[in-house]
């Protein structure tokens, strides 16, 4: 039986390190560059970015994204960029800048530089390519044809993000741990099809160690914008380690609540690391983990100012039948909650977000 584990070419990580995409991109000898930005980045972060290239002596052209990762909106963009030869795309901000810039790259096959501006989640190491119609609902899920050529992760820029992103990449890796071991046990499939390999797995697991280790000081250390050893290791467990097990581990619950969770209107505002990070208190509690060690995830995740009732998600009325059944509704559609052992039901996923209440 084949399984099959995807990596980005290169991942980058330290301080500064768009101030060398130039010299980067020059070793990969890529020569006229179009630059995807979201428009929160304009000033100082595109600034480092264009003087590096200028400094290479590399063409480049760059295009402000607009807002949300449509199909429409990637065939305009790639029709622009077709029309100025560029040999390579470097994607510039957060996750539907990033995968408006995949969606180009595989339309016009051609290799793509990832550099996230914040920490708040794993896609960056990923080849999926999330979808949605002006609306933003979610109109499919596409894949490149590869993982990205080089990831690039600037701590200076991470850093200065506001700290909420930060705890999101947090809550989005936490989840990983409990997923990919699920999806092994229910005999589920990762992204590239095939059942995961072993090492899937202990990069999930270890992502799960560090962040119980790490979260909290590097959390705080966010906060006051300062990069420490504690930093780094959080962002490399959240963007890499989380980023590579989830895509060619599987997810599970945790991800699958998602879609149940965003079919209520008060929850959909939440971020995606927000939103998992509650969802990973349920699986949890649908695994039967020990008290101990759900009131160990439940405090480290509050340390890090991270929901895990569907109160502090922002949804302050009683919880009703009807909620109860449209969540869980949308959450067993989902193809993730295919991937647990014992199957899920509607019984005890309706009674694991019941109880998540008792842990407040």
């Amino acid at each position: 039986m084949l399984k099959i584990m995807g990596f980005p070419g290169e991942y980058i990580q330290g301080e500064h390190t768009l101030r060398n995409i130039g010299d980067i991109v020059t070793r990969h000898q890529f020569k006229k560059i179009g630059i995807i930005y979201d428009s929160a980045i304009e000033g100082p972060i595109l600034d480092k970015v264009t003087i590096s290239l200028k400094q290479s002596n590399l063409d480049f052209i760059s295009y402000k994204f607009p807002g949300e990762c449509t199909y429409e909106t990637i065939e305009r963009l790639s029709h622009i960029m077709e029309q100025h030869d560029i040999d390579s795309i470097i994607a510039l901000g957060g996750g539907k800048a990033m995968d408006t810039t995949k969606g180009i790259s595989k339309k016009l096959n051609i290799p793509i530089s990832i550099c996230p501006t914040v920490a708040s989640s794993d896609a960056p190491t990923s080849r999926l390519i999330i979808i949605y119609d002006e609306n933003h609902k979610v109109q499919g899920v596409e894949k490149t044809k590869r993982n990205p050529d080089i990831v690039l992760v600037d701590l200076d820029t991470i850093v200065k993000a506001p700290a909420r992103f930060f705890a999101a990449g947090i809550g989005d890796a936490i989840s990983k741990m409990f997923e990919v071991n699920q999806c092994k046990n229910a005999h589920g499939l990762n992204s590239f099809s095939t059942p995961p390999l072993e090492t899937a797995l202990l990069l999930a697991n270890n992502t799960y160690s560090n962040l119980i280790t790490w979260g909290k000081m590097a959390y705080e250390d966010v906060k006051q914008h300062h990069i420490t050893p504690s930093v780094e290791r959080v962002v490399e467990s959240t963007v890499l380690l989380s980023g590579l097990g989830f895509e060619s581990g599987g997810l599970s619950l945790a991800h699958a609540l998602i879609r149940g969770l965003t079919a209520i209107p008060e929850l959909a505002t939440n971020l995606h690391g927000e939103l998992v990070a509650y969802g990973t208190v349920v699986q949890a509690v649908v695994e039967n983990r020990e008290h101990i060690f759900i009131i160990e995830l439940i405090n480290f995740l509050k340390s890090v100012d991270l929901p895990t009732t569907i109160a502090e998600l922002g949804y302050h009325q009683e919880i009703s039948d009807s909620m109860l059944e449209t969540i869980i509704m949308h959450t067993l559609q989902n193809d993730y909650s295919q991937n647990f052992e014992p199957p899920l039901n509607k019984e005890n996923l309706k009674q694991a977000i019941i109880k998540t209440n008792q842990y407040c």
